[in-house]
Formats: C-alpha cells, sequence, structure tokens
C-alpha cells in the first residue's frame, strides 16, 4: 500500500496485499486532494482506476504516478456536473473489464458565507457540485452493478451533514443530501449484494 499526499511523494508502506487486483474504480474529482490520495491508494492494491476531472493535466500527471505503481488507469476529463461526463466514465470504464467494482463519488467544494451573504449562484454552484455530481454517477453506474450483482459506492461527506456548522449552514445541508443518498442505497440495494 502507497501512503499519499496530493502534494508530496508518495511513500510506500510494506502492506499491499492486491486484494483489488482485476477490480475497475471510477474516482471522481481525482486530479487534487482526497481524490488524487485514493486514486495512488487503490491502484496500489491493483485496481485499475477510471479517473476523471475538469484538469486533465493533472490526471496525466496522477497516471505518470499510477504507471510506477504497477497499474493501470483511464482518463475521462470532464465536469462532474455534466451527466455526459458520467456517462463517459462509466463507459470508459466498463470497456477495461466489463464491470464497474467500485465508485468513489468524491467531487465537492465548498463556499464558506453566512445564509445572508450566500447568493443564489453560490447555492446553485455547490448544490451541483456536491449533490449533482453524487446523483449523476450512481445513477449511470447502479444499473451495471445491479446486473452483475456486486459493486462498492462510496461518498464522501463532512460530517457537517451529521452535526451541521452554526456559520455554514448550507455546507451541512449539502452533506446531509448526501447522508440521506447513503442510506437510500443501503436501504434498496444491499440486499442484491451491493454496498
Amino acid at each position: 500500500m502507497y501512503l499519499a499526499h496530493p502534494n508530496k511523494p508518495i511513500k510506500k508502506l510494506n502492506i499491499m496485499s492486491g486484494k483489488l487486483t482485476g477490480k475497475v474504480a471510477i474516482i471522481t474529482g481525482a486530479s487534487a486532494g482526497i481524490g488524487r490520495a485514493s486514486a495512488l491508494a487503490l491502484a496500489a492494491e491493483g485496481a485499475h482506476v477510471v479517473v476523471t476531472a475538469r484538469r486533465g493535466e493533472r490526471l496525466e500527471e496522477l497516471t505518470a504516478e499510477i504507471k510506477k505503481l504497477g497499474s493501470n488507469t483511464t482518463i475521462v476529463v470532464g465536469d462532474a456536473r455534466d451527466e455526459k461526463t458520467a456517462e463517459e466514465t462509466v463507459k470508459a470504464a466498463l470497456s477495461v473489464t466489463g464491470k464497474i467494482d467500485i465508485l468513489l463519488n468524491n467531487t465537492g467544494m465548498g463556499i464558506y458565507k453566512d445564509l445572508v451573504d450566500t447568493s443564489i449562484a453560490d447555492y446553485e454552484t455547490m448544490v451541483d457540485t456536491n449533490v449533482r455530481t453524487t446523483f449523476l454517477f450512481s445513477r449511470h453506474v447502479v444499473p451495471h452493478m445491479i446486473k452483475q450483482k456486486s459493486g462498492t459506492i462510496l461518498m464522501l461527506s463532512s460530517m457537517a451533514g451529521v452535526y451541521g456548522l452554526q456559520v455554514r449552514p448550507f455546507i451541512a445541508l449539502l452533506n446531509l443530501h448526501r447522508l440521506a443518498l447513503h442510506r437510500h442505497w443501503i436501504k434498496n440495494y444491499a440486499r442484491m449484494e451491493l454496498k
């Protein structure tokens, strides 16, 4: 396994198990931060990672690092808020082995303003980036996971959806949306061996 930090070189940890060899993982928002670190970690465990983000040059740099780990990657450059990006990413993942094993819904952002200072444009940007992207990618991946009777969807969020934030009400609201979608997922798809 490899310990990855967005702004530091990767460090090898001698616990790589290869437990994801043969698995295909989609990671949204993979060009930086948690998405990038997750792509490196999954690739280090043997997964073929399909990475998507708007910044193609950063995805190319990530691909070079993944190749050093001995794993493969597929890049889909696009805005996760656009349904076309979700469709193209799913198509790219299916072209690898005909299945999708993992979806990591990582795309997100925050505009940290008080209620009265948050414009409609700010609100719409946050909803599109945090909620719409999770919906779009999950919507396009779930039918394939149902068909193959397996799969794992991870939805990154913050505890703001559970505890709320006194001065950042919309961050709490957006994270609560993801939490609700996750609970729906568990109730409706767990019986089909999906996680």
